[in-house]
C-alpha cells in the first residue's frame, strides 16, 4: 500500500521474515509493539517506509496475524492511522513516535479503515463501525452473516450516500453513513 501527501510518501508491506527478538531480522529504525507480543505469539510485521525527502524512516509495527496490508491506513497531513485488525495505531510520521493506541471492542476481523467527512469507517468481517477523528465508536452496523460474498459480488462498496454490503449468504444491505439502514 502507498500513501501520498505533500509530507511524505509512506509505503506498507508485510515483512513475512520478521520474527520476533531475531538477531536476523532486516534493520528498522524504530520498533513498534503496541501491544507487547512475545516470540512464539501469532504476530504479523507490517514494514512501514515513510520517504520525506531529505529523511527516511524504517519502522516495524508488530500486530495480530490476522492484519493486512491493503487499505489498513490513512494518511491525514503527518498523522499515519493504521488498522491492525482489533487495534488502530496513529504514529507521527516525522519522528515515527506513536501518538496513539487503542483497542477495538468490535467482534470479528477488520480487514480495512477508510476516511470519511466524520471520521473513520471501517470494513469488518462482522460489523462496519464507525469512528470518530478520536477514534471513538460512534456506530456498528451488522447484518446476518460474514461481509464476504461467495457469489463474487463486492461484499463492501462505499459510495457518495451510502455503504453497500453483501454478506455470505448473499443478503444485501445498504447503510447510510449514520449507520442507518437504506436497503
Amino acid at each position: 500500500m502507498i500513501l501520498e501527501n505533500d509530507i511524505c510518501i509512506v509505503k506498507i508491506d508485510v515483512d513475512e521474515a520478521y520474527t520476533i527478538d531475531s538477531a536476523d531480522n532486516r534493520h528498522y529504525d524504530i520498533l513498534l509493539n503496541p501491544s507487547n507480543y512475545k516470540r512464539g505469539d501469532f504476530t504479523k510485521t507490517l514494514a512501514i517506509h515513510i520517504d520525506m525527502c531529505s529523511k527516511h524512516l524504517h519502522i516495524a509495527l508488530i500486530g495480530s496475524c490476522l492484519i493486512s496490508d491493503l487499505d489498513c491506513a490513512v494518511l491525514d497531513d503527518q498523522i499515519l492511522t493504521v488498522l491492525l485488525d482489533q487495534e488502530i495505531i496513529q504514529i507521527n510520521t516525522t519522528d515515527g513516535s506513536m501518538i496513539r493506541h487503542i483497542q477495538l471492542d468490535g467482534l470479528g476481523c477488520n480487514f480495512a479503515i477508510y476516511k470519511v467527512e466524520k471520521g473513520y469507517i471501517l470494513y469488518g468481517e462482522i460489523e462496519i463501525t464507525m469512528l470518530d477523528f478520536c477514534l471513538v465508536k460512534k456506530w456498528a452496523f451488522s447484518g446476518k452473516d460474514i461481509f464476504v460474498s461467495v457469489s463474487g459480488k463486492i461484499p463492501f462498496e462505499m459510495k457518495e450516500n451510502s455503504i453497500c454490503l453483501y454478506d455470505f449468504e448473499d443478503n444485501y444491505y445498504e447503510i447510510d453513513y449514520e449507520g442507518n439502514r437504506i436497503h
